[in-house]
């Protein structure tokens, strides 16, 4: 499988399963909430699975977003797992203290399913990245983490700043 960078989708009915592929940073974590947040709406005690086997990057904002999808499946009564991480997303989820917060898991079959779904991967888009969520998923890691608060101080004031 290509490492690509981007994002699809599969259901079936109460289950939705993320594939994230290649480097997820702040632009494809935007785009991938805006995309989910209308089925979360409609299936709020639904689970979320992020199958991340070929993600070979995420940044913080993309673990944000991660956070804000466990905490609304969990405060709607649904569940939220990260499935196949791979060796570089488990070792930044390790480093950012969050393998305990976050359910892991291993399912062969999902595994199978991403590579053979790969070709209806929608390739990156060129919409604008909305600042405030970026600050959005900076406060959501903070407040899991507190200590690593410090490391996002300046981001977060330039973002706070931009939202005036």
């Amino acid at each position: 499988m290509k490492h690509d960078t981007g994002m699809y989708y599969w259901n079936d009915g109460e289950r939705l399963v993320l594939f994230l592929t290649g480097r997820i940073t702040a632009n494809e974590a935007y785009l991938l909430y805006q995309h989910v947040a209308p089925w979360l709406e409609d299936h709020p005690s639904g689970m979320v699975i992020a199958d991340m086997d070929a993600t070979n990057y995420i940044d913080s904002t993309t673990i944000g977003t991660l956070i804000r999808l466990h905490k609304d499946r969990r405060r709607r009564g649904g569940a939220f797992v990260l499935c196949n991480l791979s060796d570089a997303v488990e070792d930044i989820i390790r480093k950012t203290k969050l393998i305990r917060y976050f359910t892991v898991i291993t399912d062969e079959a999902l595994r199978n399913l991403e590579h053979t779904a790969y070709e209806q991967m929608p390739r990156r888009s060129d919409q604008t990245l909305d600042s405030s969520f970026v600050l959005d998923a900076h406060n959501d890691i903070c407040n899991v983490v507190p200590e690593l608060r410090p490391q996002f101080e300046s981001l977060m004031e330039v973002l706070a700043e931009d939202q005036r």
